[in-house]
């Protein structure tokens, strides 16, 4: 339950080291805001009425809120460190000074740097938002104007362009095998 709630923030294939008492280290990136290791724990108690009576449910109701209070602790965390990586780089937007969410996502694709993956796709950046702030987005994205739609859509092919180059020099960095 852990990895599936992990792998919806961190793709499985990636891969770092961690130093004994120190931070994930990951050799081809400058350091990150925060590396240290963040200590996620759960607490539970089980009534010894339930044991003695051999209450196998107990199982099911434990297991379930250990996995989920482990897992918003991790999405804290996780929140946290993304989150102070964008402050540190100036990364950050705020929909209100925008004046919309489509604004203010123009603004956001502006200000970053896509990737690209092993497999040669350009990484398109995701969004991770509460139901509530979802239903307010997808009401103000329903009413984008073509401008505004249009704009976005070319800083995104620029952007895209943009890490196809810098993925091609950097593999031109490389030596080649001879036939």
């Amino acid at each position: 339950m852990q990895m599936q709630s992990q792998a919806m923030f961190v793709d499985e294939g990636n891969i770092l080291r961690m130093n004994h008492g120190a931070g994930w280290i990951h050799s081809a990136r400058e350091e990150d805001p925060d590396t240290t290791m963040h200590q996620i724990s759960a607490e539970w108690v089980i009534p010894f009425k339930d044991l003695a009576d051999n209450d196998l449910g107990l199982i099911a109701r434990s297991i379930l809120p250990i996995s989920e209070g482990m897992q918003r602790q991790f999405a804290e965390n996780m929140y946290g460190v993304v989150g102070a990586a964008a402050e540190k780089v100036g990364n950050v937007v705020d929909a209100r000074a925008a004046g919309s969410f489509p604004q203010s996502m123009l603004e956001m694709m502006k200000k970053i740097e896509l990737g690209v993956d092993r497999d040669g796709n350009v990484s398109m950046p995701q969004t991770h938002v509460s139901a509530e702030t979802f239903e307010r987005m997808k009401s103000e994205f329903e009413n984008v104007s073509p401008e505004l739609e249009a704009e976005f859509e070319r800083v995104k092919a620029e952007k895209v362009q943009a890490a196809l180059h810098k993925e091609a020099e950097r593999k031109a960095r490389f030596k080649t095998a001879k036939p």
